[in-house]
């Protein structure tokens, strides 16, 4: 397998199937979502002492009148709203949670369909477009769905399982038990990868693709392991560098506190907030890109390793022959 050929071909499939960079937003729509919530819930360290609430020095008196009065208007309202915004919370949460899981598999089975209809189109034929993408992969969306689905549900019911077990011998290690769960964790990853891969390559049920993706990764685990490592360790790198601009965002509020002594932290807050949305969108588009080229090279690699292996027989017979 000529890994440098498959990287080629998967850069100049996405740069002339643009519309492969739509379906790779859908395939990330929604897998960060869960991080970073918390970050901002220790900037106000507030407590309830005698009515007052305990605000950082750097905030100027009319923010701190603000949030004093806003924490106020919280703490007035019934508690039976706060049961019904709950609900109404969980029942959104829900709802957007489906949605999001449905248009990331719709992503991720438009970007396997269009790689393998590029690969399997001449060079002279005319970019894919949306609809017949959109119609390949039909037949498949529901089983990779499925998929999808099952395996989110058995990976929380064996992480709840072990989850105890995992605390004792990461504890009793120093840690360094929990890097035996790298490699498990590779090939999990691969063989979600090429199991999705084969139901909408090979039109095969679940099962079949589950059996059929280990048996192409056990016959060539050292060219699997090398792919990993190429599109893991460069797409971990590549995301950390579209991530700086929405890190450099919060350059301003730092500057602003060290200019004010911690005293003032509005202008800073207003400039940071302008260049995080700036910077956001970009940062969006950018990473679509990145995962339609690491799903088109996955697909590649699945093709590549499924022809050596019609071929290798064709290969004895000759020789046999002689």
């Amino acid at each position: 397998m000529d890994i440098g050929e498959i990287l080629s071909k998967a850069w100049k499939t996405i740069w002339k199937h643009k519309i492969l960079w739509l379906f790779g937003l859908l395939a990330g729509c929604g897998a960060a979502s869960s991080g970073g919530g918390n970050a901002s819930s220790s900037a106000i360290q507030g407590s309830s002492q005698n009515g007052t609430w305990e605000i950082p020095s750097y905030v100027s008196p009319s923010t701190e009148r603000a949030i004093e009065d806003f924490f106020q208007t919280l703490v007035d309202i019934p508690v039976w709203v706060w049961i019904v915004a709950a609900l109404v919370l969980v029942v959104v949460s829900i709802i957007f949670s489906i949605l999001f899981l449905m248009l990331r598999n719709l992503g991720t089975t438009g970007v396997i369909k269009g790689a393998s209809m590029a690969d399997q189109a001449g060079e002279d034929d005319k970019p894919l477009s949306f609809g017949e993408i959109f119609k390949g992969l039909q037949p498949h969306y529901w089983k990779v769905l499925l998929f999808n689905v099952g395996y989110q549900v058995a990976t929380s019911l064996i992480i709840f399982i072990l989850l105890f077990p995992i605390v004792v011998i990461a504890t009793c290690t120093c840690g360094l038990g929990m890097v035996l769960l790298i490699p498990i964790g590779w090939f999990l990853t691969v063989m979600v990868y090429f199991t999705m891969i084969a139901i909408i390559e090979e039109e095969l049920s679940i099962f079949q693709a589950i059996a059929r993706a280990w048996q192409i990764i056990t016959r060539h685990l050292g060219h699997v392991v090398v792919m990993f490592l190429i599109l893991g360790i460069g797409q971990a790198i590549l995301s950390l560098v579209i991530s700086l601009p929405l890190l450099v965002s919060f350059v301003p509020i730092l500057v602003t506190l060290l200019v004010s002594g911690f005293e003032s932290l509005t202008i800073g807050l207003v400039i940071s907030g302008v260049l995080f949305l700036a910077f956001l969108p970009l940062t969006i588009f950018l990473g679509g890109v990145l995962n339609a080229f690491v799903l088109v090279s996955w697909t590649l690699t699945y093709r590549r390793l499924v022809r050596e292996d019609e071929l290798s027989p064709e290969i004895i017979k000759k020789t046999t022959k002689k």
